[in-house]
């Protein structure tokens, strides 16, 4: 009985693995060595499903406390089996700091840098163009100190 068990468990193990491809760690480790030169801090790993037809494409939201004089990399990955390609957007209380989006252009960006003139809790949403489903990974990084 005991045999069976085990038996079970490597194979849903096995075939989680298989089913989520990159998303999970791994898309954490290839993403977070993909920062030039930048120091990783943190991750925002993200999977939402295709937005409804006439709804908001969903967002996940994220808090991160930022520090004056500091600059700071955002950047994201995609897991290739979805179609959806992550926004990563930065606001204070007031406004957008920084995307990875240019709605101009039309243009998504693998990441982008951000200099904090005040220390403070700033908001991080996650979502993808066109609403589409998708997976991906958002990594903070720092990029150096003014001091």
């Amino acid at each position: 009985m005991k045999a069976i068990n085990i038996l079970i468990i490597i194979l849903f193990t096995i075939i989680s693995n298989f089913s989520f491809g990159q998303c999970n760690d791994q898309l954490v480790n290839v993403c977070a060595l993909d920062n030039n030169g930048a120091t990783y801090i943190k991750d925002f790993k993200v999977k939402l499903k295709k937005a409804k037809k006439k709804e908001a494409a969903p967002v996940a939201k994220y808090q991160v406390a930022l520090s004056k004089n500091t600059t700071y990399r955002f950047n994201s990955c995609n897991a290739t089996e979805f179609a959806g390609e992550a926004i990563v957007q930065l606001f204070d209380a007031e406004q957008m700091l920084g995307s990875t989006y240019n709605m101009a252009t039309g243009k998504n960006y693998k990441g982008f840098d951000f200099y904090c003139k005040k220390s403070g809790v700033y908001n991080i949403y996650i979502s993808f163009k066109d609403g589409e489903e998708g997976c991906a990974v958002g990594i903070l990084s720092f990029v150096g100190k003014e001091y």
